[in-house]
């Protein structure tokens, strides 16, 4: 922390972050009337909500919605205040095709509430409510001051025991304020979803990062106010949150629909875990556990996005919030969205880059990687300061196999499935990886990982995904393919993995040994995973161009041939696009469709990079891939569906998982 302790605004007291948290609304009420005893009269609202003007510079922030419900809804917005205690309306109406001015004039709800400089302004509502209904479209507006926000549309949830035919969401992640424009968004905006899913990085702790940030526009670049190139204080965390949210592309998609978010490590920092900040500072020497720091971003995140979670600041900061929650979708989809970050413990083999990043791990059986202790999700063990976490793991499993729905969706922050780039058990038994690798990574020789102990069993691509808790990987998936709370031998059916973080494209199939070629009896597929690139977060193809930090850049073309040679359970794999995914979910597949943004060259722009063309309309949302995974006990294609099975639309054909040990690898698709 150093200089940064003695910065005004750092600090929070407890009994100002306690008063917060336990901030509701003054009054809510239906209908267009005041009824009495609600501490608010009749004139008091007329003056409050008789706005004839919209004020959009009065909501430099917009207004969003998030967490919805059969009956439920968080409302967000930020009003540009002058100072002391400030009252702001906000109006329910239906969106039933009239306009604003009729809609409002008859509400289903409304509410006043307040806030102050001790929330930055911020208001945030959690409604449940009766005159809420399932499975309908509502408009929301708010109002201070004379005037009213822009108007904002959300979808309530469908009843827990409705039958539900199709639910449509896109999901996205990774939105490097500095990197680029938000142009992915302005296209998810016009596609026809009910939902968006966002799996963390929403905002970035860092400006201009030389591990992987750069050669953004530089309109887009800024400085913190108190940590300048990095985010230090509470000041600094909101700051980012006002800065990000101020773009036009992300604020329309807010508008659009309701959120459902988690966080990754950028909210609070690179490859965060627990109270610790690895990265801080710009090297991975000394102790890196910042608590007060982690408290002010936990702070941050909750008061400045839609969510309706649990959080009590008066507890320590790995119980004060927690941001792991599950939503059912009728009887159709239950999804659930898991917080791995706050519990996990460090990385495997050390902080260093190179212990991280392009790695081959311990290489000894029950250590680093492979330690039979390590967590991810979180055990409910004590961690660093001897912190101890809730038992997420048991939550996670407990609603997957559980669920009597018929998909089951994991919102997961990073890649599940193993990524190696040079894998012993697919290539000859006499190739040294580290030697293969030197074209791709120049100077991987020299990293004291590899020459300490070699790569035995290959190199991954980084251990701050899933690869760096394999014994945890291997008991959810044992769990998920023979629970023996379900009938039969054959565990969870339609299980299917969303993921963000690693800003690519992939497709692929979650098994327990990856290493092993085969895919029956125990180390059959127990689902798939499907990860949506960056919006603008720098991916391998801009990465080569900076250098990632001490590790070397590599070459993207042969690095995607890499991948998909050395893990087989990868079908599809793409990293030098940006764009988000379409999730369209019925009761005999899941269709997802992979979109890349896309520009034509200009003088300004002559690589036709589409994150730097700055107008969106200049910009085209192209279909990469699209993926359809077949429900149990459908027919498609003419065959029986008994077993997780991608079949690529884009070119006709199924893609299943190799079961032979005796077939090599091919090129990948």
């Amino acid at each position: 922390m150093g200089e940064h302790e003695c910065k005004s605004g750092f600090y929070v007291s407890r009994l100002d972050f306690l008063r917060y948290s336990l901030a509701t609304s003054v009054a809510v009420w239906a209908g267009a009337g005041v009824p009495g005893g609600l501490g608010i009269d009749e004139a008091e609202a007329q003056e409050l909500f008789g706005a004839a003007a919209l004020a959009e510079n009065r909501f430099p922030q917009s207004v969003a919605s998030g967490d919805p419900k059969p009956n439920g809804i968080v409302l967000w917005t930020r009003i540009a205040a002058g100072s002391g205690t400030q009252r702001v309306g906000y109006r329910i109406a239906l969106d039933d095709g009239r306009s604003d001015a009729e809609a409002f004039a008859d509400p289903v709800l409304n509410g006043v509430v307040e806030t102050s400089g001790a929330r930055d302004y911020t208001v945030k509502i959690q409604l449940q409510n009766s005159k809420l209904k399932p499975s309908l479209r509502y408009r929301y507006r708010f109002y201070h001051d004379g005037g009213f926000s822009r108007t904002g549309r959300f979808k309530t949830l469908p009843a827990p025991t409705a039958d539900v035919s199709k639910i449509r969401f896109g999901y996205i992640s990774c939105q490097d304020y500095t990197n680029g424009y938000y142009n992915a968004l302005y296209h998810l905006e016009q596609e026809t979803v009910d939902y968006v899913v966002h799996l963390g990085d929403y905002t970035y702790e860092t400006v201009a990062s030389d591990s992987f940030q750069g050669n953004g526009p530089e309109e887009r670049q800024f400085t913190f106010p108190d940590g300048g190139d990095e985010e230090l204080t509470l000041r600094d965390y909101r700051f980012g949150y006002k800065k990000y949210k101020t773009d036009p592309n992300l604020q329309r998609l807010h508008e659009k629909c309701a959120f459902i978010m988690i966080w990754d490590d950028h909210e609070f920092a690179n490859d965060a875990y627990q109270i610790s900040a690895p990265d801080s500072g710009g090297n991975q020497d000394g102790d890196k556990r910042d608590p007060k720091r982690r408290e002010v971003a936990s702070r941050a995140w909750a008061e400045f996005n839609p969510v309706g979670v649990y959080y009590d600041p008066s507890k320590d900061p790995l119980n004060e919030i927690v941001i792991y929650r599950s939503f059912a979708f009728g009887n159709l989809m239950e999804l659930v969205m898991t917080d791995e970050r706050l519990y996990r413990d460090g990385p495997p083999n050390g902080n260093q880059t190179q212990d991280r990043y392009v790695t081959p791990g311990a290489g000894v059986e029950g250590q680093g990687e492979e330690d039979p202790d390590r967590t991810m999700l979180g055990d409910g063990t004590p961690g660093q300061n001897g912190l101890r976490g809730p038992d997420q793991v048991r939550y996670f499993l407990n609603r997957i196999t559980s669920s009597p729905r018929t998909w089951k969706l994991w919102g997961n922050e990073v890649t599940l499935m193993q990524i190696k780039v040079a894998n012993t058990s697919v290539e000859s038994a006499t190739a040294d990886p580290i030697t293969s690798l030197e074209g791709l990574f120049p100077g991987i020789a020299d990293f004291p990982a590899a020459g300490a102990v070699g790569a035995p069993e290959g190199v991954y691509i980084t251990l701050d995904q899933w690869d760096g808790y394999q014994a945890e990987r291997g008991r959810i998936t044992r769990r998920i393919r023979e629970d023996q709370t379900l009938p039969g031998p054959e565990g969870v059916e339609n299980f299917v993995t969303l993921t963000g973080d690693i800003h690519s494209y992939i497709a692929g199939y979650i098994k327990e040994n990856y290493d092993d070629r085969t895919c029956m009896g125990e180390n059959r597929p127990v689902g798939v995973e499907l990860v949506c690139s960056s919006v603008t977060s720098s991916n391998l193809s801009e990465i080569a161009t900076l250098g990632f930090g001490a590790a070397p850049a590599p070459d993207v073309g042969q690095f995607t041939a890499q991948v998909t040679a050395n893990n087989p359970h990868i079908k599809f794999f793409n990293s030098d696009k940006h764009g988000y995914n379409v999730m369209e979910v019925t009761k005999g597949s899941i269709l997802c469709t992979m979109k890349a943004i896309s520009t034509t060259p200009s003088p300004e722009n002559p690589n036709a990079n589409g994150i730097r063309e700055d107008d969106p309309s200049q910009t085209t949302a192209e279909v990469l891939r699209k993926f359809r995974v077949p429900a149990f006990g459908t027919t498609f294609a003419g065959q029986a569906i008994n077993e997780p099975l991608i079949f690529d639309e884009t070119s006709g054909v199924p893609v299943p998982l190799p079961c032979e040990a005796s077939i090599s690898p091919g090129p990948g698709m």
